[in-house]
């Protein structure tokens, strides 16, 4: 489907088979709203490199888990990075988070909510409204148990946001909220298993 295609349908709300149908250069830079195709915002070259640190650490604290869980009989958790995870389809909504933490699943299959347990947003002077209003709304909606943002600079990450779904709730609470120059972990969880992330595994560029 070409982008005059795409204008065309805008008048209409976007189904997964519509989705799903668009051109893979337009999906990789594009998320869905309410049935509706929304841009991704910019993302540099910082952004990047400290939502793959995060990635790493998170991949870390997995293989961690599974070393001390070798029987097999526990969840399994994967770690992605910008992959769509469907949040519901009517009207559709699909984000990429900046990492995902998410139950195992084969690998073509689309995430879904359900699937998600951590989710997490780099944010930037691009997506300060996206992530903190939208995104969180969204996410909450959708019952995915961790919400975290990351601030960062030219070094790396610099403050971290958790927030989760308490109770029955549908609106995440903030747990809490990490500084470097302050913390010594960025993170730490001990569910949905236990996971410790360093500043120094957040680093982007050796301190100055």
């Amino acid at each position: 489907m070409t982008m005059n295609e795409l204008e065309r349908q805008q008048q209409e709300l976007l189904s997964l088979e519509g989705y799903l149908a668009l051109d893979e250069e337009v999906r990789r830079e594009s998320e869905v709203v309410e049935g509706h195709l929304v841009a991704r915002e910019p993302r540099d070259r910082p952004h990047q490199k400290t939502a793959f640190r995060l990635a790493n650490a998170f991949e870390a604290a997995v293989l961690k888990y599974r070393a001390a869980h070798s029987s097999g009989r526990a969840p399994c958790y994967e770690i992605n990075t910008e992959v769509p995870v469907r949040l519901w389809d009517v009207p559709l909504t699909v984000r990429k988070p900046d990492a995902v933490v998410h139950r195992c699943r084969e690998q073509f299959e689309t995430l879904e909510a359900v699937d998600a347990v951590i989710v997490a947003e780099v944010i930037s002077r691009w997506s300060q409204s996206r992530d903190r209003i939208h995104k969180m709304g969204e996410y909450a909606k959708a019952l995915i148990p961790h919400y975290l943002i990351v601030q960062f600079d030219e070094r790396g990450a610099t403050i971290l946001e958790h927030y989760a779904l308490v109770g029955a709730e549908t609106s995440y609470s903030r747990i809490g909220i990490t500084h470097r120059d302050r913390d010594i972990w960025a993170l730490n969880l001990t569910t949905p298993f236990e996971i410790q992330i360093g500043w120094q595994d957040l680093d982007v560029a050796l301190p100055a």
